[in-house]
């Protein structure tokens, strides 16, 4: 019987354990039994498990086990490991202890920018190319504004694009090298997202994109932890000759490749079983922390130690690409387990309580050797993970897996359409319908309660008001709006998005502004006024453009459509529509 097969994928779990079992296995009834004790009795659990992955037929376990007695910056910390080897927990769990009497792990991260890059072939002339980017820089930032919205809300982004020859060493070979900054995201689909969206805005008749992903080489995300303390106090029957050995297998370790793999790979079995715990990506931790190990040519380890004034201190960096939001670390019960374990720690504090188990592994390690001896296809999958996150039905999964079968899958994409499937389309809010808008805001009063926010019903007709008077040019805000963001920015107008709840201009005071009017209707009154005059002031220069303090420049019809949001946006505010 042939075990080449098609359309294997399409099977349901049943017909591809079936088919396993009559092409591979001759005791297929126990085979089946060991396959089966692994499932879960919770079906939807278990569907959750089935669809991190393609072809699931199991589940595969590890040990889930704790560290405690960390002292990490004065904190104390409990660490969740998942490993199979039997020694690594126990290691860290003496040497937390061993430390936390001894001042414990001192950390601190270095850097968070992460890396991503565009590969072209050029062949034309290079000042030519130089050319062509700078004109198009902006452009570029731009082709990503819908995907980096979110992610830029949270002080996060693309921090910078540059255009880097690599002709001396590939003929013709030329990359767009891109900064990012994702904040408690590992934001690796956020990053490919971006560079393919860069990479199609680039390309033209002249150049030949080849790839485009991000890397896992982030010498710049990069975190240090250091245990120190006097010799005497390393106990033992000689801490000198201990802290000399030691000194000395790190020395050895920093010269010599064949044994620094070993040494680092201890670090890695402390570093790796802390990522896998909290939903993170071990492989990519393990290629970045591997090449930072040969940045100078020669591998080598990550780890430091010096004795200096009867001081033995020991330390280590490494480059630590983590998340604490969405993927696994969002969809598995034991990552939010593991993260919750840890105090909800952000992915700066996550990245130095790793820091300190690889340190923590290490230095068990070297003390037992020198005394006893001694991990477009991707984001397909993915949005199966965000569909379940989000409790998807089986009818909104067949929509949306159709709706993104040619189109770029992002979280805030996939959600946005999610909450398209399951509300009625945005009532908008004709703002230029004075009739209406009378009659809605004249129903406000003193006692009118907001849905949400600070600002009492006159208070927002007001502020509305006073907005309309900035496209008018009777107020004049004082805030600069660069190229860069009114580019970014500006396609939101063009969606059928809403405003935030909670949103606000930077330009706008913490608290609302006092009162201008001494009544509502003489503020609804002066609101119509402003809303008439808009229309007037357009009317008369129809090529007229006004800054908004936000999206930038804006004209007309641009203009209308932010009213329209931010007029449906307060109507919201005190339940009007």
């Amino acid at each position: 019987m042939s075990k080449i097969i098609s359309g294997f994928s399409k099977f349901s779990k049943d017909e591809k354990v079936d088919w396993l079992l009559k092409n591979y296995f001759k005791n297929s009834s126990e085979v089946l039994k060991v396959i089966q004790q692994y499932w879960n009795d919770d079906e939807k659990l278990q569907q959750l498990h089935d669809d991190f992955i393609e072809n699931t037929i199991t589940n595969f376990y590890m040990p889930f086990g704790v560290a405690p007695n960390f002292i990490i910056n004065n904190r104390e910390y409990t660490i969740p490991m998942v490993l199979e080897e039997s020694s690594v927990v126990a290691a860290a769990s003496l040497v937390g202890k061993f430390w936390s009497t001894r001042g414990g792990f001192k950390t601190k991260v270095i850097g968070t920018t992460k890396i991503g890059q565009v590969h072209f072939m050029y062949a034309g002339k290079k000042e030519d190319l130089r050319t062509y980017f700078a004109k198009n820089k902006t452009e570029l930032f731009a082709a990503t504004a819908s995907i980096t919205q979110n992610m830029e809300k949270r002080g996060g982004g693309i921090l910078e694009i540059e255009l880097v020859d690599k002709t001396d060493k590939l003929a013709n070979y030329y990359q767009l090298h891109i900064t990012f900054e994702t904040k408690d995201s590992m934001g690796a689909n956020f990053i490919n997202s971006c560079l393919e969206a860069i990479a199609k805005k680039f390309e033209n008749d002249e150049i030949e994109i080849v790839m485009s992903i991000l890397s896992n080489y982030v010498p710049e995300c990069l975190v240090r932890a250091e245990v120190s303390c006097k010799i005497e106090e390393l106990g033992g029957e000689d801490p000198q000759k201990f802290a000399d050995k030691f000194y000395q297998a790190v020395k050895i370790a920093e010269i010599e490749p064949y044994r620094a793999v070993t040494h680092n790979k201890g670090i890695m079995n402390g570093i790796d079983a802390v990522v896998l715990a909290t939903g993170n990506d071990f492989r990519a931790i393990e290629a970045g922390a591997h090449a930072y190990a040969s940045r100078s040519g020669t591998y080598s380890s990550l780890s430091h130690c010096t004795i200096d004034d009867g001081i033995f201190k020991f330390w280590i960096e490494i480059p630590l690409a983590l998340g604490t939001v969405g993927g696994l670390t969002a969809l598995h019960p034991m990552a939010k387990f593991s993260l919750e374990l840890l105090q909800k720690p952000s992915a700066r504090v996550l990245m130095q309580i790793i820091a300190a188990a690889g340190l923590a592994q290490n230095f068990a390690a070297l003390r037992a050797l020198t005394t006893k001896g001694i991990q477009h296809g991707h984001m397909k999958m993915h949005l199966q993970n965000i569909l379940n996150q989000f409790d998807a039905t089986a009818t909104e999964k067949e929509e949306i897996t159709a709706y993104f079968d040619k189109r770029t899958v992002s979280h805030s994409a996939v959600v946005e359409k999610l909450k398209g499937l399951r509300k009625p389309n945005v009532k908008w809010v004709d703002f230029l319908d004075f009739d209406t808008i009378n009659n809605k805001l004249s129903s406000l009063n003193e006692d009118s309660k907001p849905v949400f926010g600070q600002m009492n019903a006159q208070q927002m007709i007001e502020h509305l008001s006073a907005v309309t008077q900035i496209a008018n040019g009777n107020w004049n805000v004082n805030v600069f709006v660069s190229d860069e963001k009114t580019a970014r920015r500006k396609p939101f107008l063009q969606t059928e998005n809403e405003l935030q709840t909670g949103f606000k201009a930077s330009f706008l005071a913490d608290e609302p502004i006092k009162l201008k009017f001494s009544s509502i209707d003489i503020a609804i009154d002066d609101l119509l006024y402003q809303l008439q005059s808009f229309l007037l002031i357009f009317k008369q220069n129809k090529n007229r453009t006004v800054v908004h303090p936000f999206f930038g420049e804006l004209n007309f019809e641009e203009w209308k459509r932010f009213q329209i949001k931010h007029f449906t946006h307060h109507f919201k505010q005190f339940d009007l529509l």
